[in-house]
């Protein structure tokens, strides 16, 4: 269900010529194949929708890390295109509570 709502939403940034979003969401499913192409060489079936949610965070995680470091080198060009990048894909992540 959520490799659905990624691939409509790749379709909408497809039309609404919206290169940022269009190219995460790329990015997010090059990892899902690259995971699940994983899965099948261990025996086990392609990702559930939990485990897509890890990889998720996973992601983000590594986007935070990359934000500290551009930070910290002066690049905060480099730095706001992770944090665009990082809203993009907590968009398919639940709500946190507060």
């Amino acid at each position: 269900m959520l490799r659905d709502d990624i691939n409509a939403h790749v379709k909408e940034a497809m039309k609404a010529r919206d290169e940022r979003r269009l190219s995460t969401l790329r990015m997010i499913n090059s990892a899902i194949k690259n995971a699940d192409i994983e899965a099948r060489g261990h025996g086990r079936p392609p990702l559930a929708d939990d485990d897509l949610l890890s990889l998720l965070q996973k992601m983000i995680k590594q986007r935070q890390e990359s934000v500290a470091l551009y930070e910290k080198g002066g690049r905060e060009d480099l730095a706001a295109q992770e944090r665009a990048e990082i809203a993009v894909i907590e968009a398919y992540l639940p709500r946190q509570m507060s």
